[in-house]
């Protein structure tokens, strides 16, 4: 996640150009539900292991069901839905570089570990 902020920030054509250039392809469409089906998934595991587990265990279902949601729908309506909101963020692309990498960066946090509690 903060690596995708990260680009974002710097060279958003990266991950925007992408998604344009694969709209109308079968890899977008099954790429937006299987990452987000293994996200949700690992973020439902490890929520135990980290800092806040109820809001990664939240976060990891939120996942799942868009991955749901997504399936159902089909490509044709997730192409439809997808279309205008490319041209409608591609302007806000730092600003959500800056959220991903503050997203990561919580990511990062919440399954760090601190070194006096694993002495205890």
């Amino acid at each position: 996640m903060f690596l995708a902020g990260v680009s974002l920030l710097i060279k958003s054509e990266i991950i925007i150009g992408w998604i344009e250039n694969n709209l109308e392809n079968t890899s977008l469409y099954i790429s937006a539900i299987v990452v987000r089906l293994i996200f949700g998934i690992l973020f439902i595991v490890a929520a135990r292991e980290s800092k806040y587990p109820g809001v990664i265990k939240f976060l990891g279902y939120l996942f799942v069901m868009a991955a749901i949601i997504f399936f159902f729908i089909g490509q044709e309506i997730f192409q439809d839905f997808i279309s205008p909101l490319i041209t409608e963020v591609k302007p806000f692309a730092p600003a959500a570089g800056l959220f991903s990498m503050g997203f990561g960066g919580f990511l990062i946090y919440a399954f760090s570990r601190n070194k006096e509690v694993e002495q205890k």
